[in-house]
């Protein structure tokens, strides 16, 4: 064998090492104050780009679906082309999440300036292996890059789903009903503003009017609806982009991060050796619809009752 080739069990090595640096990079970076940490760099422009995924994500969604739907029935040059299409603007949380798996699971030196795919191509298993064009192992780490920005795409996912439960925790308080989203609990907020406005307003007093509009409640004009609803969209975007702070935390405890991570490095592993099959699955994406269609469903349920 030529010198310098890399050997099956060397690579199985590195990865190994990778999968081994897992439990101490989660522990440090995505407990509480790690995490923290971490969303210092949501300040700013990532709020923007928090707005931008929540609205792109149920196309990004479908995308992942059809892909799904494509290498079931073989389609996979089409499934593969579908697959490269990301449509979550990356931000500066997501970059620090990046450059952490390269710096501290797969143990590459810092490259400020070089993209993720040029920066892969001198882990091991592809530097070291002469059988390798420099095509092929761009291409190669062009397909690791990929899956790594996906792994990091399903943080978007996860804190859209924290922000639906803060939301149906804020209704089930203050409503005791259930308000997934913005269709569900926007109308409710509208009509509490109109029913006190329209107290406040009534000529013989708070005490009569709460008696008058209990018996002939009043609603929420379709204008003031849509207001409080775009406030209400600005609020969950903030909310969103800061919503790993809580949801890391209880994620490192349940082990998610541990599994994801480790699901992750196999995806990369079958990416660098040629030999994968299937893509990284962020069914993430796929969960956090499911809050998309309760809340849709139950906003349609309120305007055809």
């Amino acid at each position: 064998m030529q010198r310098g080739a890399t050997l099956p069990s060397e690579t199985e090595d590195f990865f190994a090492a990778a999968r081994g640096r897992i439990d101490g990079h989660v522990s440090a970076t995505f407990s509480l104050a790690g995490s923290a940490r971490l969303h210092r760099k949501a300040l700013g422009l990532d709020i923007l780009c928090a707005s931008f995924n929540v609205i792109l994500a149920p196309l990004h969604a479908f995308l992942r679906l059809l892909t799904l739907l494509l290498r079931l029935v073989r389609l996979r040059h089409a499934a593969g082309i579908l697959g490269r299409l990301h449509l979550v603007l990356p931000t500066r949380t997501a970059r620090a999440v990046e450059e952490g798996l390269l710096t501290h699971v797969f143990a590459l030196p810092a490259g400020p300036g070089r993209s993720i795919a040029d920066r892969l191509t001198e882990v091991p298993p592809l530097r070291d292996d002469p059988s390798l064009s420099d095509s092929e192992r761009h291409a190669r780490a062009g397909r690791a890059a990929e899956t790594l920005r996906a792994y990091t795409g399903t943080r978007s996912a996860v804190a859209e789903m924290t922000t639906a439960l803060l939301t149906i925790c804020f209704g089930a308080w203050v409503f005791h009903r259930l308000t997934p989203g913005m269709m569900t609990l926007a109308p409710k907020l509208a009509d509490t503003f109109a029913m006190d406005a329209a107290i406040g307003n009534f000529p013989l007093g708070r005490g009569l009017g709460r008696l008058w509009y209990a018996a002939f409640p009043v609603d929420a004009s379709p204008l003031a609806i849509v207001m409080i609803a775009l406030a209400l969209v600005v609020t969950a975007a903030i909310v969103t982009a800061f919503a790993g702070i809580l949801a890391d935390p209880v994620q490192t405890r349940l082990g998610v991060h541990q599994v994801r991570l480790r699901r992750l490095v196999s995806a990369v592993e079958q990416d660098m050796t040629g030999s994968g099959v299937t893509s990284f699955a962020a069914r993430e994406h796929l969960y956090a619809r499911a809050f998309d269609i309760v809340d849709i469903a139950g906003g349609l349920f309120r305007h055809f009752r």
